[in-house]
Formats: structure tokens, C-alpha cells, sequence
């Protein structure tokens, strides 16, 4: 079947989907997303899709946009939705999520019918990590391309065998390069080499950014944010230009209502008055050794409790996992981490599409200086390698 008659093919439907629609989207999730699939089930949809409490008044029914051929779904596209504070200013904006087509409908531009269809019910739809294709949609719906976020990492414990299950991981994802991925993995210096490097270099960043005296801080953690919290972000969310929604409910509804993920969360005080919060979790066995450093929160001129918020973090989880995680696009946090030890390893290019001229060039005006951490798009899910 050509492209151009698959698309003009009355048997594929582009719709949003129904709660009744469940049990089709979760055979092609199963279908699709292979060893992912587990951690994308039906309880997780319901969370992300339908109990979202930040979807716009009014609107019903699941986040999901599908397409279907002869009851089947072939592809889909869903959105998280959520609310982005642009000077200080509330807007709703959508998370781009989930976004994949069947291999065999593929090159059909099945992608890019999904993308207007969701652009007719959400008006700014944004996406911090994709796959390319993912990236040629939203360019193809003249997105704005913002400035880089950065994901670090801490290898104080990495060993041979994580490099090794790595560098297997990567094979099954890069088949242009599995070859050359799999002569090195096998090799018997190689491994060794990588992870003893990691670890003396993540040494010798240690020793030269020093640490903060942690003493003037106290940490609870907590079960649940409580309305405190939400007096902090009223206090601090001006200091960013463009920063996703961090109140009590957000916090609540993504880091303890979420289904299969387990988070540790902490509260940071100085003489009692609450200057702060980090979310953390250590993946589980299916993922790498990895402990993450989800969301961290205060003024960005608040250097002392910046540091003292990763310091924490980081003291929680190097006695339990290999390697940590984090990502930063506000320069004090990227600050922050280089010198705790932290190397920088890939930078996301996250994107908007706007569909209203006024507010895309309000957008445009602030295109290096959005916040982004692990807690914004969906981008800290359980990644199985």
C-alpha cells in the first residue's frame, strides 16, 4: 500500500480515544513497545490520562489521540497536561508523550494526522526528549526550539558490568552501530577502562568543587506535600521565567499518586522556614544501577540551598546505586551540580508548537530560559535495559 493511498484510506481513523478504547491501546502498547510495555499499563494510563487533575474545564475523556485501522490501533499520541508559569503568568500546556506508530504503518504520515488532530483540542503542546521522528513532527508544525536542557550523571561506583550492560542495551536500540557497540563490549579492556575512568574522574570534580556545610539546613521527609509548600512556589516561581506548575497538588498528583514508581521526598529548612524540596528515587532492577535526582526546588539565587538540596540527594542514594542522574537547564543548577562531581553526558532540545501567534511570540521572546529538572514531559519513567 503507498503512502499516499494508506492516507487517503477511509479504514484508518484518527479519533481521540475512550475509556472503552483501553483494552486496544494496551495490545498495541504490548505490541510496540516490547520490554517498555509493563511499565506503560493500564493503571499508569488511567493516572496520565484520565485522573490528570490539570486537563482543561471541561474537557472529558482520555488524553490519547489514536489511530485505528479495523478496530485495530496502529498509532497513537497522548498528552499529559499540565499548566507552564510564562512571566509569571499562568498558561495551560500540554506534554507531548507516547508518541509511536505501528512499524508496519509507518512512513504513512500517520504521525503528523495525529499531531493536528491533538493541535485542535490543545493549544501549546511541548516536548522536552523525542526520537527523531517525534522531532520532525513537531518542526513539520513550525515548532520553537528552546535552549538546551542537560542530563549529568555521577559515576562513583561504576562497575564493568553496568558498562557492559549498557553498552548490550544500546546494540538492540542502535543497529547501525551494534557491531562496533558489541566488539567493544566484548572486549576485555574496554568495560574495565570506561568504568575506571568514570569513577576517578567523578574523584577528582569532588575534590575540586568542594561541598556546602549542610548544617544551617534541616531535612524532613515527608509522605505527602503539605499546603506549605504551596506558599514557597507563590514566593518563587517569578524567579523563572518559564517554569511548569510545582504547587502541593502537581507535586502531589505526579510523585505520590503515580502507580509502579516509588519516590522519597524531602522537605529543606533554614530556622524553621521551608526553603526548599528534592525528590529522589533508585531504579529498580530492571533499569541500570542508577539512582535520580527527580526534582529539585528553590530561588535560583539561592546558591547555599541549591547545593545543600543535591548534596542531600546525592547522600542519600551513592551507597545504594552505581551511578546518579540529573538533569538542569537553569545555569545556578547546572552550576550546582558540575561542582558537585557531576559530568555532563547528552543535552534535549525540547520544543513548542503554539497554535496562537500572540502567545507564540510571547513564548519566543524566553526561548533559553525555561526550568526543566527529571519531574517535567514524562521524561523520568522506568527505562528497562
Amino acid at each position: 500500500m503507498s503512502g499516499e493511498s494508506a492516507l487517503e484510506d477511509p479504514s484508518i481513523e484518527i479519533r481521540r480515544a475512550t475509556v472503552g478504547d483501553l483494552p486496544a491501546v494496551q495490545a498495541f502498547i504490548t505490541d510496540t513497545y516490547k520490554q517498555s510495555a509493563p511499565f506503560k499499563n493500564g493503571s499508569r494510563w488511567v493516572w496520565q490520562f484520565v485522573d490528570n487533575p490539570f486537563r482543561p474545564a471541561g474537557d472529558a475523556g482520555p488524553t490519547v489521540w489514536i489511530a485505528v485501522n479495523h478496530d485495530r490501533v496502529v498509532g497513537q499520541i497522548a498528552v499529559q497536561d499540565g499548566a507552564v508559569f510564562l512571566h509569571g503568568t499562568r498558561v495551560e500546556a500540554s506534554w507531548i508523550v507516547d508518541v509511536m506508530i505501528h512499524p508496519d504503518f509507518r512512513g504513512l504520515g500517520l504521525g503528523h494526522r495525529l499531531h493536528a488532530s491533538v493541535m485542535q483540542d490543545r493549544n501549546v503542546l511541548i516536548t522536552l526528549t523525542m526520537a527523531p521522528a517525534t522531532r520532525r513532527i513537531a518542526e513539520r508544525a513550525d515548532c520553537l526550539t528552546l535552549g538546551p536542557t542537560r542530563q549529568y550523571v555521577y559515576m562513583h561506583r561504576l562497575s564493568r558490568q553496568t558498562v557492559q550492560r549498557y553498552l548490550l542495551y544500546k546494540e538492540e536500540t542502535r543497529p547501525d552501530i551494534a557491531r562496533l557497540l558489541r566488539l567493544f563490549r566484548k572486549s576485555v579492556i574496554g568495560p574495565v577502562a570506561v568504568a575506571a575512568m568514570a569513577r576517578l574522574a567523578t574523584r577528582i570534580l569532588c575534590l575540586r568543587g568542594g561541598n556546602i556545610a549542610a548544617r544551617q539546613f534541616d531535612f524532613d521527609e515527608v509522605a505527602h506535600f503539605p499546603d506549605e509548600l504551596d506558599q514557597l512556589w507563590a514566593n518563587t516561581r517569578e524567579a523563572f521565567p518559564a517554569i511548569f506548575e510545582r504547587s502541593a497538588k502537581f507535586l502531589n498528583w505526579r510523585f505520590c499518586d503515580c502507580p509502579d514508581l516509588h519516590y522519597r521526598r524531602f522537605l529543606m529548612r533554614a530556622s524553621g522556614q521551608l526553603r526548599g524540596y528534592v525528590i529522589i528515587r533508585c531504579a529498580p532492577s530492571v533499569e541500570l544501577p542508577a539512582g535520580i535526582i527527580v526534582d529539585v526546588f528553590t530561588r535560583p539565587d539561592d546558591k547555599d540551598a541549591i547545593k545543600a538540596l543535591l548534596t542531600h540527594a546525592r547522600d542519600m542514594m551513592t551507597a545504594e546505586v552505581e551511578y546518579l542522574e540529573a538533569a538542569a537547564s537553569t545555569p545556578a543548577f547546572e552550576q550546582a551540580l558540575q561542582q558537585l562531581g557531576f559530568i555532563g553526558a547528552r543535552s534535549m532540545h525540547p520544543t513548542i508548537v503554539c497554535g496562537k501567534a500572540s502567545l507564540k511570540a510571547e513564548f519566543a521572546t524566553s526561548l533559553d530560559e525555561w526550568h526543566f529538572t527529571k519531574a517535567d514531559h514524562d521524561w523520568d519513567q522506568i527505562h528497562p535495559a
